[in-house]
């Protein structure tokens, strides 16, 4: 059964179906995928915050309620990358990219950036997320090439993906027949020290890429206390 809050979520998101078309995506629900030439997915999602439970309680300062607020998310899917799974459709949604970032974190807030949805004001700055925001950042990954650039120049984390995501970065090169530049990027993560737990699974990628005299070059150290 559809909630006041539903309604205007589907409101907010059929306001910006002319633009996001215009910019090359197509719909389903409230997510947006727009393929480029090189394969690669953009996505563009408006992600309403679910309703907490019942016995749900809130705490200022720690834990909010947040039922009738949204979000938008961007993120880039990279076919080449499945060391994760593959999505189980033709649809890819928010969490099936491989490089990820909220409206928030591009707009250097220091927390997740929810929106009111009865809010004439979200829509103002829903577009302006967009625009000024959004659209450049998922610009900026059109190919692979331009993946693997923003990857050298600002690190995995950096372009939205996890720590570990060099790794993602060579399934894609060599996936791609360029076996030489991911032998290079594995050589750059092996040069820096990683978690003791991430130490076995690395040694296993290693081999099970052709790698195995890399093993040997695994550094690891344990958490740091917090």
């Amino acid at each position: 059964m559809a909630t006041a809050e539903s309604e205007q979520m589907a409101a907010i998101v059929a306001t910006f179906a002319p633009l996001m078309k215009q910019q090359g995506f197509r719909k389903r629900r409230h997510c947006f995928n727009r393929t480029m030439d090189s394969g690669l997915v953009h996505v563009a999602n408006f992600w309403q915050h679910p309703k907490e439970p019942a016995a749900w309680t809130e705490v200022s300062g720690l834990r909010e309620r947040r039922y009738g607020t949204f979000r938008l998310d961007f993120g880039v899917y990279v076919p080449e990358i499945k060391r994760g799974g593959s999505p189980r459709s033709d649809w890819i949604n928010d969490y099936n990219c491989h490089l990820r970032r909220t409206a928030g974190q591009l707009e250097g807030a220091q927390h997740d950036m929810w929106l009111p949805i009865d809010d004439p004001e979200s829509v103002e700055h829903t577009q302006r997320s967009l625009e000024e925001f959004g659209f450049p950042w998922l610009a900026r990954f059109a190919s692979h090439d331009a993946v693997l650039d923003e990857f050298h120049r600002y690190g995995a984390v950096g372009i939205g993906m996890s720590p570990a995501g060099g790794l993602d970065i060579a399934d894609m090169l060599i996936a791609l027949g360029r076996q030489q530049e991911a032998r290079s990027v594995l050589e750059g993560y092996v040069s820096r020290s990683v978690l003791k737990s991430h130490g076995q699974y690395l040694s296993d990628y290693l081999r099970d890429r052709g790698h195995p005299d890399l093993v040997d070059r695994i550094q690891t150290h344990e958490p740091t206390p917090s």
